[in-house]
């Protein structure tokens, strides 16, 4: 290091380092094919900045000067595209950043700031580096970046420490020798570069460079490849439709390299300025936007698009012709609802135009189904479906489409007297006494009820549980009896009646001596489960209590109504899905769970409730748990207290008649006596 100080000090003494005071040496290190960043810190007279150059050399050559007002530096030959200004934290505004890195940039740089309009036109501003690259590597020079215009020849370096050690490339990791469009326009110079003869657009792209050693190593680098051409048109139809009365837009299809600058329109010959014809706009892209498409509209139009290296000329010119949107004479109504074995029709009919082809009807089923193979019919447009069956129900579109315009009507297909199809894939999970029964509906109806038909295998007897929400796959049982085979059965229902009965399934109910795991009581959902009520203040009302937990993530309430308790909850938009309800008996010195129901809906109608009784019910959704307690009066109780109120006030307003009636007569007699 004194040695180097040495060195450092005869140099600037002789001149060869023109400036101000030797600096300390900061060391770097770099690897081929890397980067380096040198630091340089301005430093203004008073503060206040002023022209200056700032200059960057390496061992006493120039390859770096720039004067502060230009818009390019000047760069040496060697170091162009690889020693570029840079800037970050606790980087200084005359920082540089080295890319590219190769064995020959190891050496002595120097930052060096003047101000040419002042004196003394230096300061104490400047830095050395020594920057040191490591050697171990198999790549001399890497390739760099590089910029060409279409048709001129490329080359991408990448010399190997040995010119015997082998040099392959290739473009996104896929070799040159592969990609045909490229494999006859491509040659490996001697020193291992890529060279590319008559650069075109579809070169663009990364190449990257692989060296094997003769021990088995591989060292790669990459470079990108930039290829710029004049903005330029790549397809151009020969007719295009507008629908009169509508908007449209009409593109100029194009690609530019470096970016569009200028698009210009031509209609008929002549140039076509928008903004002097009502109603037509540019868009950001260069397309013409017609708010409202009429006949005026009509002609031949081309484009030109324009970049910073010109333009390749004009597109070819494409007819615009404005064509009437296609009409119906004749649609579907919105609902059709045909017998099963009947036929039935759903017209849809276009209208014939001037001047113009029919245009084209198609039947699809909006759920992406075929139409029924063999049974269906089209006639002008209009669709007859004979020999109608349960899987004809759904949506039919009717598509109506011309060279201007698509238009789309929708009609549904209900079949009369068809029940829902039986629920199947049944499945259970019994408990000591509970099972919670779950199942796939026959079909998506949103409509559809469900009924749970079981009993004890060894009885004839049938017992129901009917589900209150629609739309629920799953119920649980309660108050069953441990140890006993029971038969269940699902039976669906919609507005038009009842369906059929799923398959029986046969479960069996646990013995209390058996164990149950902790997991799997709990997603079976058992009624064997006691739950306490932390943090829960009951508020009585005249007509049912309505109470909240104050610690609960899940605002519920209940309301006391004729048909029983509505149980109502409010949750957030983000928690969405389906809901859990469990009821429980609360005047119990355990929590007994009486029912378990599901919903998509925020409130469920409970109609297990008895006068006199307090019970307790939790919600559970997606996201959030709450929970809310009831009290039902004792109405019975209320009607004795109240007809005995009424019986006494009847007693208490004779025994005051009478007394009334008492005195009048007494007071007759004493004015008689007098």
């Amino acid at each position: 290091m004194a040695a180097l100080r040495s060195v450092l000090v005869l140099s600037l003494l002789s001149g060869a380092w023109p400036s101000l005071l030797p600096l300390e040496v900061e060391r770097l290190k770099a690897s081929v094919g890397g980067y380096a960043v040198m630091n340089c810190h301005l430093d203004f007279p008073f503060g206040n900045e002023i022209p200056y150059h700032l200059q960057w050399d390496k061992d006493g050559e120039t390859i770096f000067s720039w004067y502060s007002g230009e818009n390019e530096p000047r760069v040496a030959d060697r170091w162009g595209g690889r020693l570029r200004r840079t800037n970050g934290p606790n980087l200084g505004r005359g920082s540089v950043n080295v890319s590219a890195v190769r064995e020959t940039d190891a050496g002595l740089y120097r930052c060096l700031v003047t101000f040419p309009n002042r004196t003394p036109p230096a300061r104490n501003n400047g830095t050395f580096y020594r920057l040191d690259v490591d050697g171990g590597n198999l790549i001399v020079t890497p390739p760099m970046n590089s910029t060409v215009l279409e048709g001129d020849r490329a080359e991408l370096e990448c010399a190997p420490k040995s010119l015997e050690w082998p040099v392959q490339w290739y473009r996104d990791g896929v070799p040159l020798e592969t990609i045909p469009e490229l494999a006859g326009r491509t040659e490996l110079g001697l020193n291992g570069s890529l060279i590319i003869r008559n650069a075109v657009s579809t070169d663009l792209g990364e190449y990257d460079c692989r060296v094997s050693g003769p021990d088995g190593q591989i060292q790669s680098s990459s470079a990108f490849l930039d290829v710029q051409y004049k903005a330029k048109v790549v397809y151009s139809p020969k007719e295009r439709y507008l629908p009169f009365g509508k908007s449209a837009s009409l593109d100029c299809h194009f690609s530019a390299n470096p970016p569009l600058t200028n698009l210009r329109w031509e209609k008929d010959g002549f140039l076509f300025d928008p903004y002097n014809v009502p109603g037509v706009f540019y868009s950001r892209n260069g397309s013409l936007l017609f708010n409202r498409v009429d006949e005026s509209h009509e002609g031949l139009y081309s484009c030109t698009p324009y970049n910073a290296l010109g333009s390749a000329g004009p597109s070819a010119a494409v007819r615009v012709r404005v064509q009437r949107p296609p009409a119906l004479v004749a649609r579907p109504q919105p609902l059709y609802v045909a017998r099963l074995g009947a036929a039935v029709t759903m017209p849809c009919s276009p209208a014939l135009m001037v001047q113009a082809t029919l245009p084209t009807v198609r039947w699809t089923k909006k759920d992406g189904t075929d139409l029924p193979d063999g049974r269906y019919s089209l006639d002008g447009g209009n669709l007859t479906i004979s020999s109608v069956s349960e899987e004809d129900r759904g949506i039919y579109v009717c598509t109506v489409s011309n060279e201007a315009d698509v238009v789309n009507v929708e009609t549904e297909l209900l079949i009369e007297n068809v029940p829902p199809r039986a629920p199947y894939n049944l499945s259970a999970t019994p408990s000591y006494d509970s099972i919670h029964l779950t199942w796939v509906p026959g079909h998506n109806g949103v409509d559809v009820e469900y009924n749970v038909w079981y009993r004890e295998r060894a009885e004839s007897e049938w017992r129901t549980m009917k589900i209150l929400s629609r739309g629920v796959t799953d119920a649980t049982l309660i108050g069953l009896r441990p140890a006993t085979e029971y038969e269940l059965r699902v039976l669906s229902q919609d507005y038009i009646g009842d369906g059929l009965f799923s398959k029986p399934i046969f479960v069996r109910t646990l013995d209390q001596s058996t164990p149950v795991d902790v997991e799997d009581e709990v997603t079976s959902y058992t009624a064997a489960v006691t739950e306490s009520a932390p943090g829960i203040e009951e508020v009585v009302g005249s007509d049912g209590v309505v109470a909240t937990a104050e610690d609960s993530e899940l605002p519920v309430t209940i309301r006391l109504l004729e048909e029983g308790a509505l149980v109502r909850w409010s949750r957030t938009r983000a928690d969405r899905g389906r809901c859990t309800l469990r009821w429980y008996a609360a005047d119990e010195p355990t929590h007994r769970l009486l029912l378990t129901a599901a919903t998509q809906l925020d409130y469920i109608l409970v109609n297990v409730v008895e006068e006199g009784a307090s019970y307790w019910a939790t919600v559970q959704c997606p996201a959030s748990t709450g929970g809310a307690s009831l009290h039902v009066p004792a109405y019975g109780r209320l009607r004795g207290v109240a007809a005995g109120s009424a019986a006494a006030a009847l007693l208490l307003a004779a025994l005051a008649t009478a007394l009334l009636l008492a005195r009048r007569r007494n007071a007759r007699r004493e004015k008689r006596a007098r």
